[in-house]
């Protein structure tokens, strides 16, 4: 996405070499810090921290993770996400930009970017992705790293950062094929559905990590400890049965959007693939593929990039570290 701290679509900048990536997630901070190459892109290194206390003044950061410049990423009920389709092509960005902001009612408490991702002259109209933030949540990410470094760059939702991280990854394979992308945060799913390397639909669902602990806890009178063990790799507890009845209305809403595609696109959806703290329990991803009857895998955004070092920790939580690598590579790569 264009950089959500400027106003002005147009605007150009410095691209760095290096950039951390910060997702500011409701469970944990992910941080990774990237290091872009000649020919490939390489994790320096990488921490899980506490999530961010809502009246932290500053952002506190290993020494070891700090560079000049970071992307941070964060997630909202108040991020208004949407694919429009724009009468007309070819258009400079500024009128497009206008034309954009009148359809989605942007208001002056809100910043505005959006990407051109497919032109249809035959039918005389353009693909494009649009996003609203709040103008506090930027105002807050800038509060939060005062002065350098690192400087913010950019600022952008977290599932939009996963789905970068996604199209650095699989996304590279399945380029001609229609898959679906879902990456699950702690208190929301982003769901994209793609085809021929193009998001045809996005939207958000009320399914997150915190619901299923606290369901655990209502349930089988766990502490949250306890709960989040049984989420835990190697757990003992079979939590199929709470874990699909809090999903199934989220199911059911992607069987709905994955036959809408289906028609719409004149497709098949081949592969769901799976990111955030969901993806990491084996009884949502059975779930998830018994529900629509397509191959549900887990992916690792590690795997995009050149690792030298880092810990086992990490690795076994990989998945929910796509929103900040996301962010970085987007930063890294931004013309």
């Amino acid at each position: 996405m264009k950089n959500l701290f400027t106003k002005e679509a147009a605007t150009k900048r410095h691209i760095p070499n290096e950039v951390l990536g910060v997702d500011l997630g409701a469970s944990g901070t992910k941080v990774v810090r990237l290091r872009k190459g000649k020919e490939t892109i390489s994790l320096v290194g990488a921490s899980l921290l506490p999530p961010l206390d809502a009246n932290a003044t500053a952002l506190a950061l290993p020494p070891e993770l700090v560079t000049n410049y970071a992307a941070v990423t964060l997630s909202s009920n108040q991020h208004l996400i949407r694919l429009i389709n724009v009468p007309g092509v070819g258009e400079t960005e500024t009128a497009l930009a206008a034309k954009l902001q009148d359809i989605v009612k942007v208001e002056k408490s809100q910043r505005f970017a959006f990407r051109i991702l497919r032109a249809v002259p035959g039918k005389r109209e353009t693909l494009v992705l649009t996003v609203a933030l709040p103008e506090t949540e930027v105002l807050r990410v800038l509060a939060l790293l005062p002065h350098g470094p690192p400087a913010a760059c950019s600022c952008e939702d977290a599932g939009l950062a996963a789905l970068t991280a996604f199209f650095h990854g699989p996304g590279r394979e399945f380029y001609d094929d229609a898959v679906c992308f879902i990456e699950t945060g702690a208190n929301g799913t982003f769901v994209a559905f793609i085809n021929k390397n193009t998001p045809v639909l996005i939207r958000s669902l009320e399914l997150g990590g915190e619901k299923l602990i606290a369901n655990l806890q209502s349930q089988w009178g766990l502490d949250r400890e306890t709960a989040l063990g049984a989420l835990g790799q190697g757990a003992t507890i079979d939590i199929s049965q709470p874990l699909r009845e809090l999903a199934s209305p989220a199911l059911r809403q992607l069987n709905i959007s994955r036959d809408f595609v289906e028609r719409q696109e004149g497709c098949r959806i081949s592969k769901v693939f799976l990111s955030g703290g969901l993806g990491q329990i084996k009884q949502w991803g059975q779930a998830v593929q018994e529900s629509m009857g397509v191959a549900a895998v887990v992916w690792d955004p590690l795997e995009a990039l050149q690792v030298s070092a880092v810990s086992e920790a990490i690795r076994n939580q990989s998945g929910r570290f796509a929103s900040a690598i996301g962010a970085a590579l987007a930063a890294l790569e931004e013309a």
